[in-house]
């Protein structure tokens, strides 16, 4: 997705003030970078390359990348560390409601608690979009994929990539 794709997600998920009080055991205090997983990794390729890191997006403890693979699609992998399960699902339920995707398809999917993903297109048309969400324990998850229109991301790698996200959040907060 681009960033500007990003930033309405970011800001739809945490418009309202949360508090928060959680820390990561393997990483500097507020450094929740460690928990974004490489699509590189999981496709064993060196396709993606990695943006700078965004600390703290939407102003709540977590971390964002966008990864552009090297035909121009991108994969903005995003994870919020609040205050406990309950506020992260009630804020992955509060972007879901408001999630900028045209021609929105909704579907469970097998990644953390109560998974769902939404297909569709950006609002101009011009773009596919998928965006996972999940929460894992106090951890909320949105992984955003955007390519041509009329080629999406296929859901078995959503999934995939989705489930190393999941992996990854337990490893390091121990969900």
């Amino acid at each position: 997705m681009t960033a500007h794709h990003v930033g309405a997600l970011t800001g739809v998920l945490f418009s309202a003030a949360l508090t928060v009080g959680a820390g990561l055991a393997s990483a500097a205090p507020n450094d929740y970078t460690a928990l974004i997983v490489d699509p590189n990794v999981v496709t064993d390729s060196q396709a993606y390359s990695a943006g700078p890191a965004t600390v703290d997006p939407g102003g709540q403890p977590g971390a964002a990348i966008v990864f552009t693979h090297r035909d121009g699609r991108t994969i903005t992998d995003t994870v919020w560390v609040l205050p406990d399960p309950a506020t992260a699902s009630a804020a992955i339920a509060q972007a879901q409601a408001n999630t900028p995707v045209g021609n929105q398809k909704l579907t469970a999917s097998p990644v953390g608690s109560n998974g769902q993903l939404i297909t569709g297109t950006s609002p101009d048309g011009t773009q596919s979009l998928s965006v996972l969400y999940f929460t894992e324990g106090n951890a909320a998850s949105a992984i955003e994929f955007a390519g041509p229109a009329a080629d999406p991301v296929p859901a078995d790698l959503v999934t995939e990539i989705g489930q190393k996200q999941d992996a990854l959040i337990k490893s390091q907060l121990g969900g």
